[in-house]
């Protein structure tokens, strides 16, 4: 799957009273994480952006 970035911008909001109070909107799919799933999920994103300059 390859998303155009300059066409389809990530949008991430939170709602502090929100069992899992991130989320992620792409391409108007919407994905709702806790602190620690977005921790993850970032920290995953970075490893494989570091990766990739290789």
């Amino acid at each position: 799957m390859r998303l155009q970035p300059d066409t389809i911008q990530p949008r991430v909001t939170r709602n502090r009273k929100a069992r899992r109070p991130i989320l992620l909107t792409i391409a108007g799919h919407g994905y709702a994480l806790s602190a620690s799933e977005a921790h993850a999920l970032a920290d995953q994103l970075h490893d494989a952006a570091e990766g990739s300059q290789s």
